[in-house]
């Protein structure tokens, strides 16, 4: 039976704080869940009671940017709300950062596909620049659409871009060089948890 993901707690004064405060901020499981439902609320009651609480995040988002968010979220687990809005961020920051590897990437994929006679499908791979346009609504707490099928796009776009070059980010000095974009088969593993979340959502099981 699927259930409704939780309502979090509010952002109170010491949370607003110690994100403001820090970006290094110790991982703490209550915030970062409080933090990407604010972002993302994935029910209704949220959005309609806890104005306060979205309010100052996203009046902290548009004054400081999602990176000082997105602190929270680094150690959350890929099956989680925060979890997979950190591998969101990670996958939007690398498209804005470093267009021409992704383009080149991109365009390797189709390339092959329509090498293969299945330009059909080269044709319906999403876009960087439309994946890039809905992360950054979902980051700046303003999206409205069918977060699933963000998350189904995102997927297909990593897997694609993946079975081209598994590697994601290639040095531990890359400014996007974290635990999920430098572990083995990196784009393929963050396709693979954008797809499970997509089916969370879809059960109402993403929290």
């Amino acid at each position: 039976m699927n259930r409704k993901p939780r309502r979090p707690a509010q952002l109170d004064d010491a949370q607003i704080e110690a994100i403001e405060g820090e970006a290094d901020v110790a991982y703490n499981s209550e915030l970062a869940h409080t933090s990407a439902q604010a972002l993302l609320p994935m029910g209704r009651h949220f959005r309609e009671t806890d104005r306060d609480a979205v309010a100052r995040v996203q009046a902290l988002v548009d004054s400081e940017g999602v990176d000082v968010v997105a602190e929270s979220w680094v150690r959350s687990p890929e099956d989680s709300l925060p979890g997979i809005l950190w591998r969101g961020y990670l996958l939007r920051e690398w498209i804005r950062r470093e267009p021409d590897d992704v383009a080149r990437r991109f365009e390797a994929v189709v390339t092959a596909l329509r090498g293969r006679g299945d330009a059909g499908e080269a044709n319906s791979i999403p876009k960087p620049g439309a994946i890039r346009q809905e992360w950054d609504l979902v980051l700046a707490g303003a999206y409205e659409g069918d977060f699933a099928a963000l998350l189904e796009s995102s997927a297909t776009f990593a897997r694609h871009l993946g079975e081209i070059e598994a590697v994601w980010i290639e040095a531990d000095t890359h400014p996007l060089a974290t635990e999920v974009t430098r572990r083995d088969s990196a784009l393929l593993a963050t396709a693979r948890e954008f797809f499970v979340a997509a089916t969370l959502v879809e059960q109402g099981r993403l929290e």
